[in-house]
């Protein structure tokens, strides 16, 4: 069977993957989009902070954009698949972008687009999966607001983010912001300094060990449960844990400029979101550290807008170096 070639491939079908399918799908080219249906905010009820869809499920924010797209750009292809491997093969004078699935299953593209996404690595904690998105809060603007005027706590302290966080979490409870350090104390003097501001705002500090996080029964919020068998009560825990890039074996195969290692955003070389190989470019959390959703939706267009524009760039090319072969060619 022939491999179909596409103008441009797309990994994700996130906000940023759709944004930037949109762009292409504008300029009429064929594109793409591999969707592995693996979403960071998927334990999240609704999402926010994005105007005219506050509050909105983010299962049916992408199925209702999907379904828009797929009714008014018959260039746009969608793919519920999970792109296993990724490099460049050259076809004649071009050279080409290659996708396979977990099947076997191969694409080809002149351009490329990651808008694949990170992936949160939780800590071991009982309870804390099952809660993450639903109590346990990684962005305030994402979900902090819904969770506003109870006691608020922060689990950890250890890198200015974090700090950020906490300090942003006063303006919305009027009740205590504890840090619960889970018994481990302060290791450098970076953390320390981190610790002497969080104390100087107002913030309590708890060195417990947690055994477990579960719901507050019969009322909202979280139930942190210690070794010592005593418990608190929190409206809401903040808690930022790393992350990794979910196309890290992708990103690797490709050479892609991320010299902070599988978890840092790859870095774009162009305002459009280009990376350090031509043709190839990067939306969405996987190219910035502003891992929110409107912010994923500018860059995926971005990212769509310079593939497209580069397109035609290279067809003009193109043309220009086939007009002067044939005009030297009747010399």
């Amino acid at each position: 069977m022939q491999t179909q070639l596409f103008d441009a491939l797309i990994i994700g079908g996130g906000p940023a993957g759709l944004a930037a399918a949109m762009a292409l799908g504008r300029a009429c080219r064929t594109v793409a989009l591999f969707d592995s249906q693996e979403y960071r905010n998927e334990s999240a009820p609704m999402m926010h902070n994005v105007l005219c869809h506050d509050g909105q499920r983010q299962e049916l924010f992408r199925a209702t954009t999907m379904e828009e797209m797929m009714d008014k750009y018959d260039s746009l292809t969608f793919l519920d698949t999970k792109i296993t491997n990724a490099r460049l093969v050259n076809n004649g004078q071009k050279r080409l972008f290659e996708l396979t699935n977990h099947k076997g299953l191969i694409w080809r593209g002149r351009k490329l687009i990651f808008a694949s996404g990170t992936k949160d690595l939780l800590p071991p904690i009982p309870g804390y999966k099952e809660l993450w998105g639903r109590g346990i809060v990684h962005c305030l603007f994402c979900d902090g607001f819904e969770n506003k005027g109870g006691r608020i706590g922060a689990l950890g302290l250890q890198t200015p983010p974090d700090l950020d966080a906490l300090l942003m979490a006063f303006q919305l409870t009027k009740d205590t912001v504890t840090v619960f350090t889970n018994g481990n104390a302060a290791s450098n003097g970076e953390v320390q300094r981190l610790y002497k501001i969080a104390a100087a705002r107002g913030a309590t500090f708890d060195h417990r060990a947690i055994h477990s996080v579960s719901e507050i029964p019969d009322a909202v919020g979280i139930q942190l449960n210690f070794q010592d068998g005593s418990h608190e009560h929190v409206r809401m825990l903040l808690s930022t844990p790393p992350s990794v890039n979910r196309a890290a074996n992708l990103i690797s195969a490709l050479r892609l400029e991320n010299p902070a290692g599988a978890g840092a955003h790859v870095i774009s070389k162009t305002p459009m979101g280009e990376t350090s190989l031509r043709g190839c470019f990067v939306a969405g959390d996987t190219s910035t550290p502003a891992k929110i959703i409107h912010v994923a939706m500018a860059s995926g267009s971005l990212a769509g807008i310079g593939a497209a524009k580069q397109l035609a760039q290279d067809d003009g090319l193109e043309a220009d170096h086939t007009a002067s072969t044939e005009s030297q060619g009747k010399l």
